[in-house]
């Protein structure tokens, strides 16, 4: 969908590539950064501090935008996105770094866009050609390649 199926332009701004590098760099420091962290502390505390500290970054950003008006449901729709959709969504990824390695935690995370772009075709009808189809299955095909065992396996250096 990035090129639209041509390999000499991009179908995204200058802008949207900065961001999207921007978010997988900080995507793959955040998976494999705090696993010693998370071995010695556990992920609850050492998520509850990220979450900590970057909301008190970005509370400067809350003061200057005005309060909307929400009707109850709307605050109980915005508790369950906070808990569920962030807070425990969250946990789970990143408590997932204890049980596999952080490299196939971050290749699974590959089908989140996967299942955006197979959302934005069925729901809201966005352009899907054989190209994005076939980045698809490369991106389906990579992360069982990375989830299969090695048949020469490397050793660390604690065995």
């Amino acid at each position: 969908m990035a090129t639209g199926g041509r390999f000499d332009q991009l179908a995204l701004s200058p802008l949207a590539c900065f961001w999207g590098l921007i978010a997988a760099f900080s995507e793959a420091i955040n998976t494999v950064l705090p696993g010693k962290l998370f071995k010695k502390y556990g992920p609850i505390p050492i998520i509850g501090a990220a979450m900590l500290v970057a909301g008190i970054a970005f509370l400067p950003i809350y003061f200057t935008q005005p309060m909307p008006k929400l009707a109850p449901v709307d605050v109980w729709v915005i508790v369950y996105i906070i808990i569920g959709g962030t807070l425990l969504a969250y946990i789970m990824y990143l408590s997932s770094v204890q049980y596999i390695e952080p490299s196939t935690v971050g290749m699974l995370g590959a089908f989140e866009p996967l299942i955006a772009t197979i959302l934005s075709v069925s729901l809201l009808h966005a352009d899907f050609g054989p190209m994005d189809m076939f980045g698809g299955f490369l991106i389906i095909v990579a992360t069982f390649m990375q989830l299969m065992p090695s048949r020469n396996p490397i050793k660390k250096n604690d065995e």
